[in-house]
């Protein structure tokens, strides 16, 4: 009878240590289920190789903008009467946001420029201020090396302008219809100047590239035919451009 118990015992406690080995078994499987992999970016490793689907570009560029077919509501004269060619100092802030493939790079961002000019030529001190927004879209081809030490690319933007011509006796301000401009430009990468450097910052900031901007630009007129004359001949402009 002892031994009847004894081995019903044994019984139980092999069924007992079967379930546990089951239930850990498969908690264990639940958990891996659970088990979530990240891949961080090899900061050391070449453009080509590291960058993700998606960045921005932060660009802060100058342009000399001529417009010499402007012609002043306040007296008619000519831009070459009132400031001879001397350019309009249009400075202006872009941020893009960039979808990266296999073939290059687009983005689309926002353009804000910002500029003034003053002249006494015309016998009176006349001043012309100029602000310029709009959306602009461009493909770079940043996919060429394996490092974009040189990435040209082509864009377009459509804009707004506001026009603030001042005279010692009298004023007057506009805002035009929509025009464009289009670009051809190069990017020009300067991480190899202080190549430690710019890895530390792709490593703390993010800051994949620091580029010189450098690009050719031309003006069209706008869709109003009673807005001031916004064409131009090629401009040429220059700056720093961000890539995070």
């Amino acid at each position: 009878m002892k031994l009847h118990q004894s081995l019903k015992s044994k019984v139980c406690i092999v069924i007992l240590a079967l379930a546990c080995s089951v239930a850990q078994a498969q908690t264990a499987v639940e958990t891996s289920e659970l088990v979530e992999v990240q891949h961080y970016q090899d900061n050391l490793a070449p453009y080509k190789e590291r960058r993700e689907d998606h960045g921005i570009y932060v660009g802060l560029d100058y342009e000399g903008l001529d417009l010499k077919n402007y012609i002043s509501t306040l007296d008619g004269k000519s831009y070459g009467e009132l400031f001879g060619t001397s350019p309009i100092p249009l400075v202006h802030l872009s941020v893009d946001y960039k979808y990266n493939f296999v073939l290059g790079s687009l983005s689309l961002g926002v353009d804000l420029g910002k500029g003034t000019l003053s002249d006494n030529r015309s016998g009176s001190d006349r001043t012309l201020g100029v602000t310029k927004y709009g959306v602009g879209v461009k493909y770079t081809a940043d996919m060429i090396l394996d490092e974009p030490y040189l990435a040209p690319y082509v864009g377009i933007v459509v804009w707004q302008m506001s026009l603030d011509e001042k005279s010692p006796t009298n004023s007057f301000s506009a805002t035009t219809q929509m025009g464009f401009n289009y670009t051809l430009g190069v990017l020009l990468q300067l991480d190899w100047i202080d190549y430690e450097t710019a890895k530390n910052t792709t490593f703390n900031w993010g800051l994949e590239n620091t580029f010189i901007d450098i690009y050719a630009t031309q003006y069209a007129k706008t869709s109003a035919v009673d807005d001031p004359n916004t064409e131009t001949d090629l401009l040429y402009g220059v700056g720093l451009r961000l890539e995070f």
